[in-house]
């Protein structure tokens, strides 16, 4: 792993222990990196442990950063959750099961189940947790700032959040 730009918080000094690495993922002041043993490295800000990956997070797929908090999908579909609290970010629901992929924005988390439901939790502002009840077969998803996206088998994009800037407009012909 190679990083670079601001890394007064160590955000960019890269372990040595971050080998084998097949994903990467960065939050607003540090960063996390999946080796191929399904372990989880986390390094730079720890102010509210979300580097402190926990005994729990083995067997990992994949993993995603939020602002001050960290998740990792584990092979058997379930979801770990670590570093800032508040809003619920570390409480994963009891409904997110079977879970394929996995999504952080500033204060909310997503996931995406294999029957093609999402589940949401942590902070709802703009509706962030409310997921659409047209967010149906959806195939990936996509956490942002203060809004959420998910794509569907039918290639139909689902949008919802805050709409600043445009984020949930999606063009003409989508949803």
């Amino acid at each position: 792993v190679v990083a670079w730009g601001y890394g007064y918080y160590g955000q960019t000094n890269v372990p040595s222990s971050a080998t084998n690495v097949f994903a990467i993922a960065a939050g607003e002041k540090y960063s996390m990196a999946l080796r191929a043993d399904g372990t989880v490295v986390a390094w730079g800000y720890n102010s509210y442990g979300q580097t402190n990956v926990p005994a729990s997070a083995t067997n990992v797929v994949a993993i995603t950063a939020g602002e001050d908090h960290s998740m990792a999908l584990r092979a058997d579909g379930t979801v770990v959750a670590w570093g800032a609290s508040f809003y619920g970010l570390t409480n994963v629901p009891p409904s997110a099961t079977n879970v394929v992929a996995i999504a952080a924005g500033q204060y909310h988390s997503m996931a995406l189940r294999t029957d093609g439901s999402v589940v949401a939790w942590g902070n709802n502002s703009y509706g962030l947790t409310n997921v659409p009840a047209f967010a149906t077969n959806v195939v990936a998803i996509a956490a942002g700032l203060s809004h959420n996206l998910a794509l569907r088998a039918d290639g139909e994009v689902v949008a919802w959040g805050d709409n600043g800037d445009g984020a949930t407009t999606v063009p003409p012909g989508r949803w």
